[in-house]
């Protein structure tokens, strides 16, 4: 048995929520508006991306390299990939935002060997102009489920033995699908709200050293037990699958 440990990218690594900056700082008040068709469920994640893209239009790659550039992380993050990689601990960011700014940040701040799986952004140059056009791929979404264009539930769920143990740490609207399925959640902010209106158990942190003091404990355990209703969505999940 082993501890599989999810991470959110955007607002928890990140010190903000830097897919809603990318597109707002491009696409202006079109993009607020898609995002709130999107929170009211008048549209799909997927067709809001594609909109957000779409009003971005065509914008400086310089520019763009600047904004995403300009981005901090949670310095205590590095401390949870040194511990991961200390305790044999495996980590994988989940992130339903674009792998171009994850990537970029993640090396920026030297973490380019963490891996992460996402949405896709391509960035198109149509002209000559030093001017580009984003296209963005959803290669992780479920068919069933238009909630999220990155379905974390399934990466989570494909990517564990039936034996390990899943831990989950976000904050945001799209961590509350996949804290179902976890046996041990960090939750804060909206996600802590969540938790608590769901009756999910969880440990509230603030920081990535929160985090590591919570697992450093936990495997100090004989044996750690999956969380009950984690284990019965998961198999639930399964059946609906097969």
């Amino acid at each position: 048995m082993s501890i599989r440990l999810f991470v959110d990218f955007d607002g928890t690594i990140t010190r903000g929520d830097v897919g809603n900056l990318f597109f707002r700082t491009f696409g202006g008040a079109a993009c607020d508006e898609l995002v709130r068709r999107f929170r009211a469920g008048e549209i799909t994640a997927r067709e809001c991306f594609l909109g957000e893209a779409e009003a971005m239009g065509r914008v400086s790659s310089g520019a763009l390299e600047e904004l995403v550039d300009a981005q901090e992380i949670d310095p205590s993050f590095r401390d949870l990939v040194a511990f991961c990689r200390d305790r044999e601990v495996d980590l994988l960011i989940v992130s339903d935002g674009l792998d171009y700014y994850i990537r970029r940040i993640l090396g920026r701040h030297g973490c380019g060997e963490v891996p992460f799986v996402s949405n896709v952004a391509t960035l198109v140059r149509p002209g000559g102009d030093g001017r580009i056009e984003v296209s963005v791929a959803f290669p992780h979404a479920d068919a069933q489920c238009e909630r999220c264009a990155c379905c974390k539930r399934n990466i989570m769920l494909t990517s564990s033995a039936e034996e390990d143990i899943i831990a989950y740490v976000g904050e945001g609207y799209s961590d509350r699908c996949p804290v179902r399925y976890a046996d041990i959640v960090f939750a804060k902010d909206v996600l802590q709200t969540y938790c608590q209106d769901e009756n999910i158990s969880y440990y509230p942190y603030e920081t990535f050293d929160d985090v590591v003091v919570r697992l450093r404990r936990l495997l100090e355990r004989t044996r750690l037990r999956p969380r009950a209703r984690a284990a019965v969505e998961r198999r639930a999940a399964f059946r609906h699958e097969s």
